[in-house]
């Protein structure tokens, strides 16, 4: 079992930012993915080796791999481990999230393997200023994002503080 450091999280407050239609989705991750460097997903099942996503419907992705192994991600509780995979966010990251319906189109399993990208997290220099929670519909960004997404308010839903669904481990 490889393990690595925990996910840090920016030290800002986070505000809810759930894009509503498609075509907001789209202005969102654009913004999102210029700013980030880094992508980091929540990989089910636990993988044995990076080779499994290798060899999964996820593969035109491998040369991105920037760190994998267990920790503590952005969506975790305290003390809890996922086991993660961080990508840069070049040109493979952008096609794969401008595929996507929505920020919570993340229910694609690769056939063969079971293997699920989950919960993205997205960073800056190594901090999270963007994440999710697939499964509950949650979506946060750091209050300077949120800032420049406010600007398009009829299709981002920008209006819930969530600063107490910030977990901070630092």
């Amino acid at each position: 079992m490889r393990v690595v450091d925990d996910i840090k999280i920016m030290k800002e407050p986070f505000w809810d930012c759930t894009p509503k239609s498609r075509k907001g989705y789209h202005w969102f991750i654009r913004l999102i993915l210029n700013y980030a460097d880094a992508v980091c997903f929540t990989v089910r099942p636990f993988l044995d080796g990076i080779d499994e996503l290798n060899g999964s419907i996820w593969s035109d992705m491998q040369y991105s791999v920037l760190d994998y192994g267990f920790a503590g991600a952005a969506s975790d509780f305290a003390g809890y481990k996922s086991h993660l995979v961080i990508f840069r966010a070049d040109y493979s990251a952008y096609e794969f999230f401008q595929g996507r319906k929505g920020i919570f189109d993340f229910c694609e399993e690769d056939a063969g393997s079971g293997i699920t990208l989950e919960d993205p997290a997205f960073m800056k220099a190594g901090e999270v200023f963007c994440y999710t929670v697939t499964h509950e519909k949650i979506c946060i960004v750091t209050e300077s994002i949120y800032k420049q997404l406010h600007s398009r308010k009829k299709e981002v839903d920008t209006s819930v503080p969530a600063d107490s669904l910030s977990r901070s481990r630092n």
